[in-house]
């Protein structure tokens, strides 16, 4: 065997040479195994959670601890039909962190001890504090933040006072939360003079506030009720909530920021759409505030700018009487507030968008409608604008081939700067021709003498139809148009008060009402008819009979035509019932003259409207509005007029012998209870009814009153009796 030498063929360098090469690598990667790795805290929570959960697969039981809470937690035992926020979140969490929930209910203190003690596993709703950090574990991520403020009742002088007159009073406030802490401190730095009654509970503490034992209380704006009939008055302080875990349950917060981190890595804004869900019609939104019925008193007369012949949002007709959806949207607005009968309206038209815009920073105007939202524009302008009221789809009308268009003249209406900023910003490089009227315009795209014009898909639809622009074409515009109200700089009262309104409208209000006025956008003229019948016409011209039967012809179909377009302006497209618009008439007419006769009228609500269109579809709401007004047609039509006022509110006016009022308003039960469709398999209608032989003097607008009052009434003990949310299953 040959053997290899380590003397001078190879050589100590030559050694010391393939220690360098492998030792030192070596020694270099052992060094760095062993350095510590600092991570984030977060980081840990969730590696730490992501073993604890890969443990086993079996679910893991929590003991949850349960207190009643409007919109947070509600349905205080295991055989009711729980909802919330907080029970929302927990439920989501408990997906990813495999927990099996076992509820824990009782009131506020309750519930906090027995977290403290260990027989609660988990807390919704528990506010960081020092002292509570050293008793409790806390995840990385709040469930929310909260508002505390200082509510007192509608009818109490504090509510003219303000902040200004609670020196002395009494307020009352849960013990044992971060509430009682922030007013305290509250107290203590304004040097205000407040004294403080504490609660264990809700119960206890809002049957003294209503019998009058404390002047004020304490809640989050998350936790008032319409019904409550409570302002605020001030607000004392702000902070976030946790899902708090005791102590004694490391492995449960594992789980908890595992959890979370899924959830906010899948669905970032789950909270934020729960809080929507849940809070967005809240009471405190609906609520004015001090400065608010301060302004109001000041202003009992609004005066409203409107850009005339711009139907369907404005315009004036042949009587001088403002029409279009400013007028109810306003209308909705005030009275969803409650203080439509604080204020008058006065309307006043402008033939220019630039014209009103000018009188609303003159002073001229209080408000002016429509107005785009474009917050740039609005600085620019130096106006406020409030939020959306309704958003129109655009449309590019041209003539001949897409693929031939070259965009380079466009026509836009004269004295209409609302359409010139939309065409600037999405066609900056074309000429602008500027017309009269829009039949000039879409005469000027089907002559070629411009490339295109834009319009709303009102117009368009009204415009297009008739047959002198058959030809022409449409394409939607990838943005649409949202329109609000506009304030001048400085008025944040009004500002307040109709955002609080339009926070508070029906879904697709301003939608909605757009279709009473489409018919009168753009009637038929005399030229369109000839051209859609123009075989009639040329045998007119051969003959004196034909020339006969043509006029009788002519005559018809512009019967036919007003007919159709009276039909738009006065029935409901979806369910054929008798409108807003046709409603409002009637109660007009009335004078407030006492009713005369048998006189019913019937309040009714559709319930379930708004969870049927979010959880499955628009067309599944839709089939529950057709299934409510077919019952009612068939029902009460023999004996009155029946009308769809809003989204899910329908009105009927009847004339019946009180005496058969029983079995009519039985077979109506009887026709919503049996009614079945092909997406929703029920329908239920809150009902509220109002005699006229229930009092003298009764007037048709005091009926409709007390009847819409009984109505909500009835949907109040539908909700109660089935533990449904009402504003998320509206």
């Amino acid at each position: 065997m040959k053997r290899f030498s380590i003397g001078k063929k190879w050589g100590v360098n030559t050694i010391s040479g393939i220690c360098r090469c492998f030792f030192v690598p070596f020694l270099c990667l052992a060094l760095i195994i062993m350095l510590p790795v600092e991570v984030s805290e977060q980081t840990q929570s969730y590696n730490n959670a992501l073993a604890a959960v890969h443990r086993g697969k079996t679910h893991k039981e929590v003991r949850v601890g349960y207190v009643e809470t409007p919109y947070f937690m509600q349905g205080m035992s295991d055989d009711s039909l729980k909802s919330g926020m907080a029970y929302d979140y927990i439920q989501k969490v408990s997906y990813y962190a495999n927990w099996h929930c076992k509820y824990v209910y009782g009131d506020w203190d309750t519930i906090l001890q027995k977290l403290y003690n260990g027989e609660v596993d988990i807390m919704a709703g528990v506010s960081k504090t020092p002292e509570r950090e050293e008793k409790l574990l806390f995840p990385d991520y709040a469930m929310g933040s909260e508002n505390y403020h200082l509510f007192c009742n509608v009818n109490n002088p504090l509510v003219a006072k303000g902040i200004d007159g609670i020196k002395g009073i009494t307020v009352s406030v849960n013990s044992n939360t971060i509430m009682v802490d922030m007013l305290q401190q509250w107290n203590a730095d304004g040097n205000r003079g407040i004294n403080i009654r504490t609660y264990s509970g809700n119960d206890d503490r809002y049957r003294d506030f209503k019998a009058g034992l404390a002047d004020a209380t304490v809640d989050t704006d998350n936790a008032i009720k319409p019904e409550d009939q409570v302002i605020p008055i001030a607000k004392i302080g702000q902070s976030d909530y946790y899902l708090a875990v005791n102590k004694q349950r490391p492995d449960l917060l594992d789980d908890l920021n595992y959890a979370l981190v899924k959830i906010n890595s899948t669905y970032p804004s789950f909270t934020i759409k729960l809080s929507n869900t849940y809070f967005s019609g809240l009471a405190v939104l609906a609520q004015l505030q001090h400065e608010e019925l301060i302004w109001l008193n000041e202003h009992p007369v609004i005066s409203v700018g409107y850009v005339d012949d711009y139907l369907p949002l404005s315009d004036t007709d042949e009587n001088g009487k403002t029409i279009g959806i400013v007028k109810d949207i306003l209308h909705e607005m005030f009275a969803k507030l409650h203080i439509q009968d604080k204020v008058l309206f006065s309307y006043v038209p402008f033939n220019s968008y630039e014209d009103m815009i000018d009188a609303l920073k003159d002073g001229r105007i209080d408000l002016a409608f429509p107005t785009n939202y474009d917050v740039a524009q609005a600085e620019r302008d130096d106006i406020y604008l409030t939020s959306e009221v309704i958003n129109v789809q655009m449309y590019l009308i041209y003539a001949g081939e897409y693929a031939d268009l070259n965009l380079r003249r466009m026509a836009a209406k004269r004295n209409n700067s609302i359409g010139d900023i939309y065409i600037k910003e999405h066609f900056p490089d074309v000429e602008l021709i500027y017309y009269d009227d829009i039949n000039s315009m879409l005469d000027a795209v089907k002559n070629g003498k411009v490339d295109g014009c834009v319009l709303n898909q009102f117009r368009k639809d009204s415009f297009l139809l008739r047959p002198s622009y058959s030809e022409l074409q449409t394409i939607m515009l990838k943005d649409s148009l949202g329109r609000c109200f506009g304030v001048s700089c400085g008025n944040s009262e009004l500002l307040s008060i109709l955002n609080r309104g339009i926070t508070n409208l029906p879904d697709e209000f301003g939608l909605n009402s757009s279709y009473a006025y489409t018919g009168q956008i753009a009637p038929m003229t005399f030229k369109d008819f000839m051209l859609k019948h123009v075989v009639l016409f040329t045998l007119i011209v051969g003959s004196l009979s034909a020339i006969i039967s043509g006029l009788v012809a002519y005559i018809y179909f512009i019967r036919r035509n007003r007919e159709r377009m009276d039909y738009m302006a006065h029935y409901d497209s979806l369910t054929t019932l008798l409108n807003r618009n046709s409603f409002e008439k009637i109660v007009d007419s009335s004078e407030n003259q006492s009713v005369e006769g048998n006189m019913i009228v019937v309040a009714m609500d559709l319930n379930g409207l708004k969870a049927a269109n979010d959880n499955i579809g628009h067309d599944a709401g839709d089939e529950l509005l057709q299934g409510a007004a077919a019952c009612m047609t068939k029902v009460l039509m023999p004996y009155g007029q029946v009308f769809r006022t809003g989204g899910d509110e329908f009105m009927a006016i009847l004339n019946l012998d009180p005496e058969k009022w029983p079995d009519v308003l039985q077979r109506l039960k009887d026709a919503f209870n049996n009614w079945t469709g092909k997406k929703v398999e029920h329908l239920s209608v809150s009902i509220g009814v109002v005699m006229s032989s229930e009092a003298e003097y009764l007037t048709l607008n005091k009926m409709i009153t007390m009847a819409d009052h009984k109505m909500y009434e009835d949907k109040s003990e539908y909700y109660r009796r089935s533990g449904i949310d009402r504003r998320k299953n509206r």
